[in-house]
């Protein structure tokens, strides 16, 4: 079951997905790579969103490599000119997936959102070739990272307090409905528990100026109204956010993207 917390035909969704990518995509090509992606592989892309690492795999793999981009909704992406991507939509937790198929796997801001969590890691793991890897890159803002990230508001205190209240909030939306608004830290754990080796992780916590990114502006936006029913913040937090962040003398933390990666026995185990 998709327990996704938001909006896919919301107005401004493709905005704030392809914000997502502005501030994480560069890791995530540099972790990539450093798998010793190539031309020649068999790559998916689980939760393909704006399409901006999907494409830019079925670029580096070249002609002779293949990436399977899948999402339950692939509107973004639908048309994309390169005869190596093929776009499917795709259920990852109870749709057929092919076993050891792929010599790299990668799911952003994706697992954090299924109900079925370890079993689809597991899965994954089982759709890697021997010695393929997987990568996965998720959210920690709920509990006392949400203070955390707090503490990188440049504002007063009463509106570090008011950040605090929005991330707290937006973590009890994911949590009242099954999504887990802290999945980056457990990651490490759940792919030790899928049976993968050479695990390793970073995290990735760039503070941005106001005006320069849309994803977490974009993301409280559209979860306005959620956010004050949780009695968590209020109207006036959201408010003050939503103008606060698009000014450039404000400066703040998004949401950490914690990455981590794991291979599939080379010998099959």
């Amino acid at each position: 079951m998709s327990t996704y917390v938001f909006d896919q035909a919301w107005q401004k969704e493709r905005d704030r997905l392809t914000a997502l990518e502005s501030l994480y995509d560069g890791a995530s090509r540099r972790l990539l790579d450093g798998l010793g992606l190539t031309t020649g592989w068999r790559c998916l892309e689980v939760g393909s969103g704006a399409g901006g690492i999907a494409i830019w795999l079925a670029d580096r793999v070249g002609e002779a490599g293949h990436v399977l981009a899948t999402d339950l909704d692939t509107r973004f992406l639908d048309v994309h000119g390169r005869a190596n991507l093929e776009v499917r939509t795709h259920n990852i937790v109870s749709d057929p997936l092919d076993e050891a198929a792929f010599d790299l796997i990668h799911a952003r801001a994706v697992v954090e959102h299924l109900a079925d969590r370890e079993q689809v890691v597991k899965r994954l793991a089982t759709a890697l070739r021997p010695g393929g890897w997987l990568l996965i890159e998720e959210v920690d803002f709920g509990g006392a990272t949400a203070g955390m990230l707090a503490e990188y508001v440049s504002a007063p205190e009463r509106q570090r307090l008011a950040m605090e209240r929005i991330y707290v909030a937006v973590s009890n939306v994911f949590s009242a409905i099954g999504a887990d608004p802290s999945y980056g830290r457990r990651l490490v754990g759940v792919l030790a528990d899928a049976g993968l080796a050479h695990i390793a992780a970073e995290l990735h916590a760039p503070v941005v100026t106001g005006g320069s990114e849309q994803w977490t502006r974009g993301s409280v936006e559209q979860l306005g109204q959620r956010i004050v029913a949780t009695g968590d913040a209020t109207a006036e937090d959201v408010k003050w956010f939503l103008a606060a962040s698009g000014k450039a003398d404000f400066h703040y933390l998004p949401p950490l993207m914690v990455s981590a990666w794991g291979q599939r026995d080379p010998h099959g185990s």
